[in-house]
């Protein structure tokens, strides 16, 4: 586990030699360099620097900077740059200055291209692929994006969501940093250094948010979650939910959903914008599934699995909420076998019950499905398109009972 930055280098102003000594300010502290990836890795305790370039990149003062003390390199260096002629060697050698500056090993310098057009940029992204190989479990990482190419910024973003949810690497985004350069002049000449993880935080959330309202997975959100001790509870039952939908417990799903519910003005009003910004949409969902009666519970998630095409939990639900009505309006336990089979026989006689029809095809379907019996290859779209309709059919029936 290692604090790391991933930081670039462009080719500098070339009447200056290279860029601007500038002080910048990071949480109260300062440091005059030309280079923020200097100012950084001494700010926040760096001890493993990415740094990508050009062959054009001003590598040499890379290389000075960083505590080189031979000319001759340094020369050679600047030569090699100015022909645009910088190779992979000349890069081992900036990489094990670094190294011996920051004390430590593993600092990688990588080449890229312009990326004026999309084989180029395909290549870029092929780099920043490679840095996702040499990042490891827990590592910290910081993103500076204030030299070079502004496309470097959204490959960092990019890579670092690839990183997660492609190559399921679990290093840490500890910040998106930015030297922001021209507000020195209404800031007595200091450059302050400007930490952007929020945008990065309001993906993550959006990726929670979609998660849980298309999927049911709320695992997204009880991570994010996770260092909040505000929302320690809210966590723990946002896990629960997750586990009774891959359980396709519908008794404790509705369980979870109504601890949910009482805790949306928590939700609603933290103190975390993000949370706040959100939270809407976590609540529409909740409230949508909140039903008092089970069986009322049993069909809103079971047209909920329709729409998002869960067919056969739709199906399983749908047939569960027909018996559970039943029980409810004879009185009988809704959690009790021997009463649920009562309930089952009483619809399943024709021409007594108005749901004789709906649970027929509807609990075919569903014990072809649990107990994969019957060649239901034939009959795969019919069954999911005749969902919907059951559902349909089956609520007007529950309003029908209702207004008595």
């Amino acid at each position: 586990m290692a604090k790391v930055l991933i930081s670039s280098v462009g080719v500098g102003n070339k009447r200056e030699g290279g860029y601007q000594t500038a002080t910048y300010e990071y949480n109260g502290k300062r440091k005059s360099t030309p280079f923020v990836s200097k100012a950084l890795v001494e700010f926040l305790g760096i001890e493993r620097l990415f740094l990508l370039g050009t062959r054009g990149s001003i590598w040499d003062s890379v290389y000075a900077e960083f505590g080189g003390k031979d000319e001759e390199i340094e020369l050679a260096l600047w030569d090699k740059k100015e022909r645009n002629s910088i190779d992979e060697e000349d890069l081992r050698i900036v990489q094990n200055q670094i190294d011996k500056f920051l004390g430590s090993v593993g600092s990688k310098c990588f080449l890229i291209e312009y990326g004026i057009n999309e084989e180029e940029l395909w290549k870029n992204f092929g780099i920043y692929l490679k840095i996702l190989d040499h990042l490891n479990k827990g590592d910290e990482v910081y993103i500076d994006i204030t030299h070079s190419f502004r496309s470097l910024a959204l490959f960092g973003l990019v890579m670092t969501q690839f990183g997660h949810t492609i190559k399921e690497k679990n290093f840490k985004i500890a910040g998106i940093l930015y030297g922001m350069f021209e507000y020195k002049h209404h800031n007595d000449g200091i450059t302050p250094i400007v930490d952007l993880k929020i945008l990065y935080d309001l993906i993550e959330w959006m990726k929670a948010i979609e998660n849980l309202t298309q999927y049911g997975n709320a695992d997204k959100i009880a991570e994010l979650l996770s260092g909040d001790r505000e929302f320690e509870e809210e966590r723990k039952i946002f896990n629960n939910f997750s586990l009774s939908l891959r359980m396709a417990n519908l008794a404790s799903i509705k369980k979870n959903i109504n601890s949910l519910d009482k805790k949306l003005k928590i939700i609603q009003n933290s103190s975390n914008p993000i949370i706040s910004l959100l939270s809407d949409e976590v609540i529409d969902f909740i409230e949508r599934l909140n039903k008092e009666k089970l069986s009322d519970f049993q069909l809103a998630i079971a047209e909920w699995f329709c729409e998002h095409k869960h067919y056969a939990l739709g199906y399983v639900a749908l047939v569960e909420s027909i018996v559970t009505k039943v029980c409810e309006r004879k009185g009988y336990a809704v959690d009790e076998k021997e009463a649920r089979d009562r309930a089952k026989r009483e619809i399943s006689q024709i021409n007594k019950s108005l749901y004789y029809d709906i649970y027929k095809s509807a609990n075919k379907i569903r014990n072809d499905i649990c107990h994969q019996i019957g060649k239901r290859e034939t009959s795969l779209l019919t069954d999911a398109n005749n969902l919907e309709r059951y559902i349909q059919r089956t609520k007007e029936v529950f309003d029908r009972l209702e207004r008595g």
